[in-house]
């Protein structure tokens, strides 16, 4: 079949009109501003929040260990961090809920080095701090 023998059984092919370079610069434009405002709202929003790191933990008995962890807070927040102690299975054997109040190092940041005894139902493998917050924005 020839070209003009499908355009009659099929019709013609109808052209797109092409977008012009305005809409595509306007539309990066847009991209970038979304992109920027999103990354600025997380940065924001995160702010406030406490963060921990686990530092170690060392096990004294089979039922107990002494966690080792850096919080860092606005140095004028009370915080509470969450322990949680896991056994092989990572089944919980331990948790305890422990309040940071308010700190500020030589620098006046709010980075902070806590060690805590932890009580175990059996003997932990793993303890790690499993999330902190300000109480009133739990």
């Amino acid at each position: 079949m020839t070209a003009p023998t499908l355009s009659k059984r099929y019709g013609q092919r109808t052209q797109r009109k092409k977008m012009s370079a305005a809409f595509w610069y306007t539309l990066a434009a847009l991209g970038v501003a979304l992109g920027v405002a999103f990354v600025l709202w997380v940065q924001i929003s995160s702010q406030d929040k406490p963060t921990a790191r686990d530092v170690g933990f060392t096990l004294t008995s089979v039922n107990e260990v002494d966690v080792t962890f850096e919080v860092s807070k606005n140095p004028e927040d009370t915080a509470v961090c969450a322990l949680k102690a896991l056994n092989p299975s990572a089944a919980p054997v331990g948790w305890k809920e422990v309040a940071i109040g308010p700190y500020a190092d030589e620098n006046g940041n709010g980075i902070s080095v806590q060690t805590v005894a932890l009580r175990t139902l059996g003997e932990a493998h793993t303890v790690t701090v499993d999330s902190c917050w300000i109480p009133e924005q739990k």
